[in-house]
């Protein structure tokens, strides 16, 4: 039966394509465009029959490769992903030391009834545009300065930059004039589960950390805000969510956000952050990726997070926002 919470396997392996591409590896990664990145990719929407998963293997006139990966969100996040990819290429590597998918999730969050709640989002009136934005490690150095004293733990790069782009998008929305804005953050909960569970714990092991803000806050507030929602997915709500009422409270959370996407006068930012996960390491056999990135999420106000290519600590950002909002903020957003 097909549905919202259902998926479905025909046990034929795969999706995988062959692809060749007249142009060099290197006018790709020097100037990226993500309207040329999607095409390096197969489809695993309910259009292409809901493949699950799709590999698609990208020749270049130079002797390049380009290996694009696309999983269906229903059984796999991002760290799933990272790990699937990681051994894969062990194996293809000949590498006989590898770990098996650790299968604990329905274990550990038994699956439920849907409650009953879909969210239906207006589909963009005009058309969604996704670049990417480049924060140097000097920058987001310079971000941490910015908050100084102003916290009592030192925020994380991924906090930096998310507040940053949090501040910029309410700016060009003109956001003083609109009372509430609503960044949601995934979250990986392996570590963070008592005890931690396994890197190769397969599933979508993940929850949305909503943080409330408006124009008026300043940077360090802004980040504050972000550190504190992110950390109460931690202890007590982890014990919670595992627990009888656990399911009554995935409810209780998704309502609440429900109302917050429905609500015309509140914006939401949806973040996702791949940062320090081991692709970069991942060697098929002729060595490690010389760049790794992500193509669009077609969603508006939706940003990726990524390592930087060759900056050590910097992050790439993939920013969708809708024409207009984006043309203003590659005008007025700072891009080192």
């Amino acid at each position: 039966m097909k549905g919202e919470s259902s998926v479905d396997c025909d046990d034929q392996g795969v999706h995988y394509l062959e692809a060749r591409v007249d142009t060099r590896l290197s006018e790709i990664v020097k100037s990226p465009k993500v309207e040329v990145l999607n095409q390096f990719v197969s489809s695993t929407s309910e259009e292409s029959d809901g493949v699950l998963l799709g590999i698609q293997l990208n020749y270049f006139t130079c002797g390049g490769i380009a290996i694009g990966i696309s999983i269906c969100h229903k059984i796999a996040d991002a760290c799933t992903l990272s790990m699937f990819v990681k051994t894969w290429a062990a194996t293809a590597r000949g590498d006989t030391n590898l770990v098996v998918p650790s299968l604990v999730g329905s274990s550990l969050f038994p699956p439920k009834e849907p409650f009953g709640q879909h969210i239906a989002l207006d589909s963009p009136k005009q058309r969604a545009d996704t670049r990417r934005f480049c924060f140097s490690s000097s920058k987001i150095a310079a971000l941490s300065a910015d908050v100084g004293a102003s916290t009592v733990v030192q925020p994380t790069r991924v906090e930096l930059v998310t507040a940053a782009i949090w501040k910029w998008a309410m700016a060009r929305k003109g956001h003083d004039r609109c009372p509430l804005s609503v960044a949601c953050h995934a979250v990986n909960l392996r570590r963070r589960m008592d005890p931690p569970l396994s890197e190769y714990a397969f599933g979508n092991l993940l929850r949305g950390a909503y943080a409330l803000g408006n124009g008026e806050m300043d940077f360090g507030g802004l980040v504050s805000k972000m550190r504190e929602a992110i950390g109460k997915s931690d202890g007590e709500c982890l014990k919670e969510l595992k627990g009888e009422n656990g399911h009554d409270m995935v409810v209780r959370h998704s309502k609440k956000a429900g109302e917050w996407y429905l609500d015309k006068g509140v914006d939401r930012f949806m973040f996702t952050s791949c940062c320090r996960f081991p692709i970069y390491k991942s060697d098929f056999g002729w060595g490690k990726p010389v760049w790794v990135s992500s193509a669009s999420s077609g969603a508006p106000n939706t940003i990726v997070l990524m390592d930087s290519m060759s900056d050590i600590g910097g992050i790439e950002a993939w920013i969708t926002l809708d024409e207009v909002g984006m043309m203003r903020f590659e005008q007025e957003a700072p891009n080192s």
